[in-house]
């Protein structure tokens, strides 16, 4: 890329809360794949930029990993935000709008909505300051927020005040579902949507949603999150042993004390039959899990590695048997580990909540209801692994 082609080419800004940092692990699934895909679209490396791209994190904690050429890392809004981790919540009073929402908070989010409110004030401070600093006016920029937070209301503001700017957020489950938290609320919804150029879901369920709540299909777009093709397809187990994947981070949403315990009295019911369960991922409930697999049955082994690379879970496909990947979620978006495993050819059991049902039917596995108890996913688990009635 030349000097020239890089300085007149407009700015493509990719907002995340760690990528490229690996300290929030979670993203690298998301973002990694897009951000290859971004920066090829947009000739990065090469001498006819189409855009400048931009990664820029809220949270620069962790190892840095590698980005495409051409790719700029910008750690400065991080740095703002550290510096000004205190002071930013003082200045979130005045940010425009802050009390009627605040107010707003407390009639129907309780405590957590009005903490909520304020942590996003105090961010889209600090990030409507930098975002000023940084970007001149009149400069054509492009915001892409990967999350909707703070920083897309701070960047909402700019678009406002400046012709050149535009912003894109995509929506995936716990900044966009009202239900995602308890008392149901989620902050400036949905009065922020008319502001942005553009909002992606990754799931039609979220694209219903917002389209229910009012935002116009002008401004909405559905783009289902992906995953790379495995390099081979999971094969079943040949000697016998039942074997049963999941992946996910070990917090009270995933249910995954609910997975061992189902597990558990999935070979409790048949005792001559050995189960082997895997799951990938930790979290705070990971002690719990540990402890609930000590009264396991004797035909029962857990393996749980804790989190890991999302290569090496495609990896255990290609080079494992697995005979069915199990997902019980009170709340999702559009669950990569679901596409992750149906890719690889492994048939699915998962609850029936966010996205789940678009890459769910009778073809590759059972929907379970969305509040499901120990014994529809033992049922379920039956009808997926012991076809022949054994």
């Amino acid at each position: 890329m030349t000097a020239t082609a890089a300085s007149s080419a407009p700015e493509l800004v990719l907002i995340t809360t760690n990528h490229p940092f690996t300290h929030t692990g979670g993203e690298v699934m998301f973002v990694g794949p897009e951000l290859q895909r971004l920066a090829r679209e947009m000739g990065c490396a090469g001498d006819h930029v189409r855009a400048h791209v931009r990664v820029v994190p809220l949270h620069a904690q962790g190892e840095r990993i590698k980005v495409p050429a051409g790719v700029e890392v910008d750690t400065s809004l991080s740095d703002a935000i550290r510096r000004e981790r205190i002071t930013a919540y003082f200045r979130a009073w005045w940010w425009p709008g802050f009390w009627p929402e605040l107010m707003r908070a407390a009639r129907h989010g309780g405590w957590t909505g009005c903490a909520r409110v304020w942590r996003w004030a105090a961010t889209a401070q600090t990030t409507y300051r930098w975002a000023r600093t940084t970007f001149p006016a009149g400069r054509a920029v492009l915001f892409y927020t990967y999350w909707r937070g703070g920083s897309t209301v701070a960047l909402a503001r700019c678009a406002v005040e400046n012709a050149g700017v535009k912003v894109v957020t995509r929506v995936h489950r716990y900044e966009l579902y009202e239900d995602a938290f308890d008392p149901p609320f989620q902050p400036w919804h949905p009065s922020l949507y008319p502001a942005l150029a553009l909002t992606v879901t990754v799931s039609q369920d979220g694209y219903d949603y917002l389209r229910r709540a009012g935002v116009p299909a002008a401004r909405l777009m559905l783009s289902r999150l992906g995953t790379e093709a495995p390099p081979s397809m999971a094969s079943a187990s040949a000697d016998r042993v039942l074997r049963i994947v999941s992946a996910s981070f070990v917090t009270p949403v995933k249910r995954v004390p609910l997975m061992a315990q189902a597990v558990m009295a999935f070979a409790a019911r048949h005792p001559n039959q050995k189960v082997e369960w895997t799951h990938f991922g930790d979290g705070p409930q990971f002690g719990l899990v540990r402890q609930l697999l000590i009264d396991a049955p004797a035909n029962v082994t857990a393996h749980l590695p804790g989190r890991v690379a999302n290569a090496a879970v495609m990896a255990h496909y290609a080079s494992h048997p697995v005979d069915v990947f199990l997902l019980l979620s009170e709340s999702e978006g559009l669950p990569v580990s679901i596409q992750e495993a149906a890719s690889a050819g492994v048939p699915i059991v998962a609850t029936d909540v966010g996205g789940v049902r678009e890459l769910v039917s009778g073809d590759n596995g059972v929907l379970l209801s969305a509040d499901a108890h120990q014994a529809e996913v033992v049922a379920a688990l039956e009808q997926v692994l012991l076809k022949d009635g054994t």
